[in-house]
């Protein structure tokens, strides 16, 4: 019996590429119409065409026949994002972390990646996050200073993370509360300091929202709530932007010392310093304004100084398979049914790191 043709991984794989449907529609001879009614599984593609498809978007003709046997739902998926992103956006971000979590899929039955270790939590007030961050760092061991890798905190938890290119600027991170968790961090412009805010965002949603559909603004409030407490324990915190303001103005080289050494952005301590009540809105404001007025709104002077963190599990793991059980990256690309071309834009041919996070479970 012939295998069905499974119209949401065609409409993965476009997504994946970037492409409209009248672009591919154009690659393949075909109408935008006709392309349509394959992706609402209307119609079915004859052999040659499904050919044509798997060759304009670099999978193997398998891929649109493999089902995935955990689907994500759509409150498995959270986004660092503004809420303003518009859909079509937060589709083309879907599918490449749709495309991450099959490779992650893939190494995980082959690799023994460090155990889940997530805490799950249904705060329902400012406070009970607060509770919960510290209820984390205490689990994970991180004492109540400030963190050095944010990424490697992460992975050391169960989660995967990888950076992608081609993201909208509009979304900073995606995470998908699977199994193997997965977060999905935009290469792209993104500072140190919002990188690491962005992934303490996504344990938050990975902690406190499970099962829940997030990206309104009371479930990104909460996250970010979350992401405050925990890169900033109020406990050590509140001392520290009390040093910023002195007086009746901010102190600002306090404020560049304590970014420095927390490794988090001045709007991120004005941010907790009014959760914490340091801060009045009003000089919140002032502090805001100021910011922009010296072009520090997007990005702040001392950026450059804070060096960026690097995903390690996947890096790690491929070395692992290659050098010491002969399993190549093409391997890994047939096993996920797309081209070695395609695994290389997902991975961002990034070099390869070797770390204590991989175990190898071979001989």
């Amino acid at each position: 019996m012939k295998p069905e043709f499974l119209s949401q991984n065609l409409r993965l794989a476009r997504l994946f590429q970037g492409l409209s449907l009248q672009e591919l529609a154009d690659s393949v001879g075909k109408s935008k119409q006709y392309l349509s009614r394959l992706e609402s599984g209307i119609e079915q593609p004859s052999e040659n065409l499904a050919r044509d498809l798997a060759e304009a978007l670099e999978v193997l003709p398998e891929f649109f026949t493999a089902l995935d046997v955990m689907p994500i739902a759509d409150e498995q998926c959270h986004f660092r994002k503004q809420l303003t992103t518009k859909v079509a956006l937060r589709q083309v971000a879907r599918a490449k972390g749709e495309m991450i979590k099959r490779l992650v899929s893939v190494l995980d039955r082959q690799l023994d990646f460090p155990a889940y270790g997530f805490l799950h939590e249904e705060p329902t007030t400012p406070e009970d996050i607060e509770k919960v961050a510290e209820a984390c760092r205490v689990e994970w061991g991180l004492g109540l200073g400030p963190i050095s890798n944010m990424i490697r905190v992460a992975e050391n938890a169960g989660a995967v993370l990888m950076s992608m290119d081609g993201l909208s600027n509009e979304i900073d991170a995606i995470s998908f509360a699977t199994r193997r968790p997965v977060i999905t961090l935009n290469a792209e412009g993104k500072s140190a300091c919002r990188t690491r805010f962005g992934i303490a965002h996504e344990i938050g949603h990975l902690t406190i929202h499970v099962g829940v559909q997030t990206g309104d603004r009371l479930t990104e409030s909460q996250a970010n709530r979350f992401a405050s407490a925990f890169l900033m324990p109020r406990s050590y915190f509140i001392k520290e932007c009390q040093r910023a303001f002195r007086g009746s103005r901010f102190s600002w080289s306090a404020m560049a010392d304590i970014k420095l050494k927390w490794k988090v952005s001045k709007a991120a301590i004005l941010y907790r310093g009014r959760q914490l009540g340091v801060f009045s809105e009003d000089q919140y404001r002032s502090g805001v304004i100021y910011l922009r007025r010296h072009s520090e709104a997007i990005k702040e002077c001392e950026d450059d100084a804070i060096e960026a963190e690097t995903p390690e599990i996947v890096a790690d793991g491929l070395k692992v398979l290659e050098q010491q059980c002969g399993i190549p990256r093409s391997s890994i690309a047939r096993e996920m049914f797309v081209t070695p071309k395609l695994l290389n834009r997902l991975l961002g041919t990034p070099e390869l790191v070797c770390s204590e996070n991989v175990v190898k479970l071979f001989g």
